[in-house]
C-alpha cells in the first residue's frame, strides 16, 4: 500500500521578507533611540515683568527682537559683545549670566548665545522671557 502526501489546500506566506521587515524596524527604532538625548540643553526659564529683578550681580544679556543686543544700556556689535562677556567671566568665573529675551526673538538666537556664553566659560546662565 503506497502513501501520499498530503496536500495543502491554502497557500503558505513567505516568512523572509516578513522577518526582513521587522529586523528594519528593530533596527531603526534602536537608532533613533540612542538620539533622544543628544545636544539637550540644561536650562532653567523664568519669566520676568522688569529685568531689574532678575538679580544685580548678574550679567544680563538682553536680545532685542530687531536683531541687535544689549549689556546694561549699551547696545553692542556682537564683536564687543563677545568680548565683554570674555573680561567679565574672566574676573568672576561664578557670575550668573542671565539672557533676557523679547517675545519675537528666534529661539535659535537664544541658543547661539547660549553657546557663546558656554563657549566663554560660564557655567551659571540662565533664561528669562520678557513680556
Amino acid at each position: 500500500m503506497k502513501f501520499g502526501e498530503a496536500r495543502s489546500t491554502g497557500r503558505s506566506i513567505p516568512l523572509a521578507p516578513l522577518i526582513d521587515v521587522v529586523f528594519i524596524l528593530l533596527v531603526f527604532f534602536m537608532l533613533a533611540s540612542s538620539y533622544l538625548d543628544w545636544r539637550a540643553i540644561d536650562l532653567r526659564v523664568t519669566r520676568s515683568d522688569d529685568p531689574a529683578t532678575v538679580s544685580q550681580r548678574a550679567l544680563v544679556i538682553r536680545l532685542k527682537a530687531d536683531g541687535s543686543s544689549r549689556m546694561g544700556r549699551d547696545m553692542l556689535s556682537p564683536e564687543s559683545l563677545r568680548s565683554r562677556i570674555e573680561t567679565a567671566i574672566a574676573e568672576n568665573s561664578d557670575l550668573r549670566v542671565t539672557i533676557l529675551s523679547e517675545p519675537d526673538v528666534p529661539l535659535q538666537r537664544a541658543v547661539d548665545m547660549l553657546d557663546i556664553v558656554k563657549g566663554l566659560g560660564a557655567s551659571n546662565v540662565s533664561f528669562a522671557r520678557v513680556r
